[in-house]
């Protein structure tokens, strides 16, 4: 036991140096990625390709009308847009809802597909494979939906020939509860680390919601494979397997979406479980990536942040055990110095990250900042939905293999309960 109390703080020291070096680094990284927007990027394209936005949907109702509405509302030129909606076998009303909004509203830039449920990647290659005319493609959820000038902004990155994809700023829609303020949060802090990626050019995550791709280069990696249950992730790494100098994945901080926070604990738990295993299904298609010696990739992008993408989930296994050690102290010790400390950091990072966030109006800015110091105590909520998804997928790392050559990629729905954040009754 002795021993087990002298190694604690050893970890605690060594990952704590580490993650305080990570915040430093992105904070940079994320200045320096503002610093090039705000001197290339504030400009409408200079061209207005065509653009088909792909919505797969299976059982939708709820936010279907929402989110292909959000795609009509846009300051892009209408007829520059289709819009396709794969209906994955839903059985609600998914399909009948938005036949009946097309209908009504007489439509005629919405293509609504039916087929059987076969998964979220079938859904989109369908989509871009046999309907899809545009020259980018965007895919958006269906229970998403786009900031009014998201299209125009996605589309002006690639006046860049290099940028063959842009993965948006996805923020949780407006709603009650505390789970929905800890998801407000934590998407606005990981979406800030989005930032350094791009200016490090270490990113290898353009998420499915508000995404935009060139067509040609879906066609030349054959589209999205159907063999993990994160088709986006999957994708993504895809297309860095032609490496990552002559081509860029990048984010756009300016492409706004929004998304539905997941209602209850237990659905965060399937949410982030189904994350991290198709994140370590991905890894494993890709082992080859880490480590790489090939010229296409930068030895920053294969030799650090692919690996130590995996050291962050070794470096959390042993977060309990910290966390067990800083209550000792501070009860069987009275030191509040370090709980006020931690309170402290957190609260720094956390309105760092919020003052940077331009697309957040200055009250709301104060508001989220005055809510940071209770938010450390609140990640630990979060900390527990990330636990048990890592330990559920450690259990079952011997049927990672046996995962992907089984070519499942269906849904894992979760309860979702709408919103009110777009109009349709000027459509």
């Amino acid at each position: 036991m002795t021993y087990l109390l002298s190694i604690i703080p050893l970890l605690i020291i060594f990952f704590g140096i580490i993650n305080l070096l990570r915040m430093s680094i992105f904070l940079i990284g994320s200045d320096i990625y503002g610093l090039k927007k705000h001197l290339r990027h504030n400009k409408k394209p200079a061209y207005y390709p065509a653009i088909s936005v792909i919505i797969p949907a299976y059982n939708e109702e709820k936010s279907i009308v929402h989110s292909v509405a959000s795609v009509l509302g846009n300051n892009y030129p209408q007829e520059k847009i289709q819009i396709i909606v794969v209906n994955d076998g839903s059985t609600d009303k998914t399909e009948e809802i938005i036949k009946t909004f097309v209908l009504n509203h007489e439509i005629e830039n919405v293509i609504i597909v039916s087929q059987e449920n076969k998964g979220k990647a079938h859904a989109l290659n369908n989509g871009i494979k046999n309907f899809a005319t545009g020259e980018l493609i965007m895919c958006l959820d269906a229970d998403s939906y786009l900031e009014y000038d998201a299209i125009l902004r996605a589309v002006s990155y690639f006046e860049n020939e290099k940028v063959m994809a842009v993965a948006s700023n996805v923020k949780i829609a407006k709603s009650k509860g505390i789970l929905n303020l800890i998801q407000t949060f934590e998407y606005i802090i990981c979406y800030q680390m989005k930032k350094a990626q791009t200016a490090f050019n270490i990113e290898y995550i353009v998420g499915g919601i508000g995404s935009m791709f060139r067509r040609n280069l879906l066609e030349e990696i054959n589209f999205y494979d159907t063999d993990t249950v994160t088709e986006d992730i999957d994708l993504t790494m895809k297309i860095l397997r032609k490496g990552n100098k002559k081509i860029r994945v990048v984010y756009g901080s300016d492409i706004i979406a929004y998304t539905q926070g997941v209602l209850t604990v237990p659905d965060l738990i399937r949410q982030r479980h189904r994350w991290k295993w198709g994140r370590y299904q991905t890894f494993l298609k890709n082992k080859n990536m880490f480590f790489s010696n090939e010229e296409k990739h930068t030895k920053i992008f294969s030799w650090f942040y692919l690996p130590f993408a995996l050291y962050c989930d070794i470096a959390f296994f042993f977060e309990p055990l910290i966390l067990l050690y800083m209550l000792y102290l501070i009860i069987g010790y009275k030191d509040v110095f370090t709980l006020v400390s931690a309170i402290c950091v957190i609260t720094f990072y956390m309105s760092m990250n919020i003052f940077a966030e331009q697309t957040i109006s200055l009250k709301d800015k104060i508001r989220l900042a005055m809510l940071a110091p209770c938010m450390y105590f609140l990640f630990y909520f979060l900390s527990y939905v990330e636990y048990v998804a890592l330990i559920k997928s450690l259990l079952n790392l011997n049927n990672l293999n046996k995962s992907i050559s089984l070519n499942i990629s269906s849904w894992n729905p979760i309860r979702r309960r709408g919103f009110l954040g777009v109009q349709t009754d000027n459509i």
